[in-house]
């Protein structure tokens, strides 16, 4: 199943794509938070493929939008760190800084 939601992250819209359990009952939802100038994933997709596009991503953990945006960043591409997102900070700080 295939779940979208617009999110208000400190006043801006990011719409949350969740893929519930890709790969059958038990295995964690796959999670995406798509901001304005790029992206928050789970852990489930990885930052090689997104350095190779140059594309301006953050990894946080979670199983939800709710966590995602709570838990801390726990990698981040070269060109989202130029946005001034940061290992460390919430997901929701990261969704603000992608979304200026």
């Amino acid at each position: 199943m295939i779940q979208i939601e617009m999110l208000n992250v400190g006043g801006q819209a990011v719409q949350g794509l969740a893929i519930q359990h890709p790969g059958g009952e038990g295995h964690p939802n796959m999670l995406i938070l798509l901001c304005k100038k790029g992206y928050i994933m789970c852990g489930y997709l990885n930052t090689e493929g997104a350095k190779s596009f140059e594309d301006a991503a953050a990894v946080v953990g979670g199983s939800c939008f709710e966590e995602i945006l709570a838990n801390p960043v726990k990698a981040v591409t070269p060109k989202a760190a130029e946005m001034g997102v940061e290992v460390g900070m919430t997901g929701a700080e990261a969704a603000e800084k992608l979304s200026k």
